[in-house]
């Protein structure tokens, strides 16, 4: 039997590298040799238990196409690609309405064993879907495994209603605090602040454009969000799965305002808010969960055409055989942004 490494979560806060054997793509599949893989905070959720017990890891990833099943089209050996974890049918009434992630069958698919593996199998439902979509040349792994956290963003953003002119709190300057703000300054938004307590976190968000970065164990969120924005943001951004983050966002967005719930919190996460304020401000709060493939493609053309560096937001890099290490790293260190697993 011919095995591989691959870095399987055992239970609550346990992961560990296996020999397992390495799948075989039947009709219609694909088999992927790993070659770069983000590290999400949803992973280490999942180690922690914050989404509930079990989990696959890694699903932010790219590779080279070693093996393609009988029936694929357009796919062949060799292929540099990115493949995405989960898609919709495209046929149920939410699919029909537009809301995709909100599909039955999205979770019902994933990567085989998983994304932090030294080969992984796309599955039929998500090939024929679309879901494994070449990349040029000029597209490096790790940009590409970063297009997935980038198109949900570009989902997000498209739900929130941002636009040209806003002024956006961003509260969270993780890998996609600062997708966001990338996304945000490309798109010609007005006065931008990010909120985070990592000082690297907070000088990358500087370089990369942020007008105002602010710790909030150190300053007054509110009163220097208001500085720059004197009724308030127009959107605020929480890209923290951390229910206290909605306290800034909520005190920070002018009346009118859009906040936009973008971290997953864990399950059960209680947040108490004043709905009197709430109302009466007519505060508008939208949420948003991951991205389908057309939003994939788009994140990709921005890639491509340099018009976001998704490249800068990684600062660690681990290989394979250390992935333990990287998702302890990823989960501790203050001087993390994204980590990455290579092979």
């Amino acid at each position: 039997m011919i095995s591989m490494l691959a870095c399987l979560l055992k239970g609550p806060g346990k992961v560990a590298l296996e020999d397992v054997p390495i799948p075989k793509p039947a009709l219609g599949e694909v088999l992927v040799r790993m070659r770069a893989g983000g590290i999400c905070g949803t992973d280490l959720e999942k180690i922690h238990g914050g989404y509930g017990p079990g989990g696959i890891l890694g699903h932010e990833v790219s590779g080279v196409i070693e093996h393609v099943g009988e029936g694929v089209r357009d796919l062949q050996r060799g292929d540099r690609v990115v493949a995405h974890h989960h898609v919709p049918c495209y046929s149920c009434y939410y699919c029909q309405h537009g809301d995709y992630t909100m599909c039955d069958s999205f979770k019902a698919t994933n990567l085989d064993p998983c994304g932090f593996a030294e080969f992984f199998r796309v599955p039929e439902f998500n090939v024929t879907r679309g879901a494994v979509i070449p990349l040029p040349d000029t597209v490096g792994f790790e940009e590409a495994a970063l297009l997935e956290p980038t198109a949900c963003c570009i989902r997000a953003l498209d739900k929130s209603g941002a636009q040209s002119g806003n002024n956006v709190l961003i509260v969270g300057l993780g890998p996609t605090g600062l997708t966001h703000l990338q996304l945000l300054r490309n798109m010609g938004a007005r006065e931008i602040v990010g909120t985070d307590i990592q000082k690297a976190r907070l000088n990358m968000a500087k370089k990369m454009g942020a007008d105002l970065v602010l710790d909030p164990n150190e300053q007054d969120v509110p009163r220097e969000v208001k500085k720059v924005a004197s009724s308030g943001v127009d959107l605020a951004i929480v890209s923290t799965g951390n229910p206290k983050a909605l306290s800034q966002a909520f005190s920070s967005v002018r009346k009118g305002g859009r906040i936009l719930l973008f971290g997953a919190p864990a399950l059960g996460a209680i947040y108490q808010l004043d709905v009197s304020s709430l109302f009466a401000r007519q505060i508008s709060i939208i949420t948003s969960y991951s991205c389908v493939e057309v939003e994939i493609r788009r994140a990709l053309d921005l890639v491509s055409r340099k018009a976001i560096d998704l490249g800068a937001l990684v600062t660690h890099r681990f290989p394979l055989k250390e992935a333990p290490k990287a998702l302890e790293f990823a989960r501790s260190s203050p001087a993390a942004v994204k980590t990455m697993i290579v092979s």
